[in-house]
């Protein structure tokens, strides 16, 4: 986005940071960034204020945005298992009278609330251009610790902010947030499955297939700007690569029925479930092009789902050779092949390797549905994250390791859902979106920003 610019404002203050309860690793550089363990059960949240921004615009023009900046944010940090959003409703200020800077902050408005963090934020528009800062100040030091300038067109204010919510928690965590990530999806329509993009809050969807058929299974190329996917629309299902910016779509040549596929993390190769004789399903890597095709299980049965490993040298799947579907992981040449689903659920499918490494999200059928487990890559420390009454299938993670998205029935249809990693809170991801679709399934996520 060539008119977009950035800039940041950092300085570390491990004093607060460890007065919020949380726990820390070390300081990565001289700044003073400080990661959070985002696998700590327990995890007190920390208190954020978030105030409409202000309008510093010459006439006024633009006024409804002040609110919704603010709104993009609230909402982009609640659904962060670490932070706790403190009701605007309670807020002492009027945020378009109150000062932005912290050294002008009324601090005991504040501390009166419990707040720890207060995010406040001012923007200008003028010729169809938004310039936009945010400060995140804190109410127990009274200092500035995270300051961000941002700039676009008008109407990407909402991208703005998500990449503000994107700064803070790289600021906290030294992980990149999600906010600024897109989601590949299906939706389904009267017996036809399509796959569909939206940004992290559910806007700004484009619909990437247009069939009367089946498409399956949305994987995103490491770059963000392909998607493979499994499609019925020549009769048996096959694989699909879209370019997203010249969008031409290529069908792979291959031979037999393809059930699941997947993206390697440098993009070079993509895992796929092949059945070539209609009968057993084995895995395989393919070059993208559909040359160096590569048969890595001989086991007979069904072997499917293969998930890469972020550094690329290992693959989780499900296979049933033990006589019901357990997840598996192996070396990517297809060696040293081993089950590592053990415990409590004589059903275990649809691996999920998070993209820092540390754990496989996956499905386990639990008292007669389906629910959301993570592991470590070895198979132990089990943890269930769901608890819905209907299944919830189809984990995927967002760049941070830190959510997972599923699918799971909700008023009589499938619909999308977060979750953060502890299972802290579960939120709809795309509450209405199209009225007219019965069924969302199958989330995908980018690892890069996308506008």
């Amino acid at each position: 986005m060539d008119k977009m610019k950035r800039s940041g404002l950092y300085s570390g203050f491990l004093l607060l940071l460890f007065s919020c309860g949380l726990f820390f690793l070390s300081p990565v550089n001289s700044y003073g960034k400080v990661y959070i363990n985002i696998y700590a059960v327990g995890i007190k949240k920390i208190r954020v204020a978030v105030p409409d921004f202000k309008n510093n615009s010459t006439y006024g023009q633009h006024q409804n945005i002040a609110k919704k900046i603010a709104r993009i944010v609230r909402r982009d940090l609640s659904v962060i298992g670490y932070f706790y959003i403190v009701n605007p409703l309670l807020y002492l200020e009027n945020p378009q009278k109150a000062p932005v800077n912290a050294s002008m902050v009324i601090y005991s408005n504040w501390s009166v609330l419990n707040v720890q963090y207060l995010i406040r934020g001012e923007y200008e528009t003028s010729d169809g251009i938004i310039k936009m800062k945010a400060n995140l100040i804190s109410i127990y030091t009274r200092r500035l610790l995270f300051s961000e300038k941002l700039e676009g067109t008008d109407g990407q204010y909402r991208f703005l902010a998500n990449e503000f919510a994107d700064g803070v928690v790289k600021f906290l965590t030294g992980i990149n947030g999600p906010f600024t990530t897109k989601v590949f999806f299906v939706g389904e329509n009267k017996g036809s499955k399509n796959i569909f993009m939206m940004n992290f809050g559910g806007h700004e969807v484009k619909r990437i297939t247009s069939d009367k058929t089946i498409n399956i299974f949305p994987s995103s190329s490491p770059s963000g700007d392909k998607v493979a996917y499994i499609s019925f629309k020549d009769g048996d299902p096959a694989i699909f690569i879209k370019n997203l910016v010249s969008g031409i779509t290529e069908k792979m040549n291959l031979p037999g029925p393809a059930d699941y596929v997947s993206w390697s993390p440098k993009g070079n190769k993509l895992a796929i479930a092949l059945t070539p004789n209609h009968y057993d399903t084995e895995i395989y890597t393919v070059r993208p092009d559909g040359k160096d095709l590569k048969r890595l299980t001989d086991m007979g049965g069904i072997n499917t789902s293969p998930s890469f490993s972020p550094s690329g040298n290992r693959i989780a799947f499900v296979s049933d050779r033990g006589g019901n579907p357990q997840i598996y992981v192996m070396n990517s040449d297809g060696s040293n092949q081993h089950r590592i689903t053990y415990d409590h659920s004589y059903y275990n499918t649809s691996p999920s390797w998070s993209p820092n490494g540390k754990k496989i999200a996956f499905d386990s059928f639990v008292k007669g549905v389906l629910q959301v487990y993570i592991m470590n890559p070895d198979g132990s420390g089990e943890r269930r994250i769901t608890n819905t009454h209907y299944s919830a299938e189809h984990p995927a993670w967002t760049r941070d390791s830190r959510i997972i998205t599923f699918d799971t029935e909700t008023e009589g249809r499938q619909e999308l859902y977060m979750i953060d990693v502890n299972g802290s809170g579960m939120v709809r991801l795309m509450p209405e979106i199209f009225p007219e679709m019965q069924n969302y399934s199958d989330a995908g996520w980018t690892l890069k920003s996308l506008y």
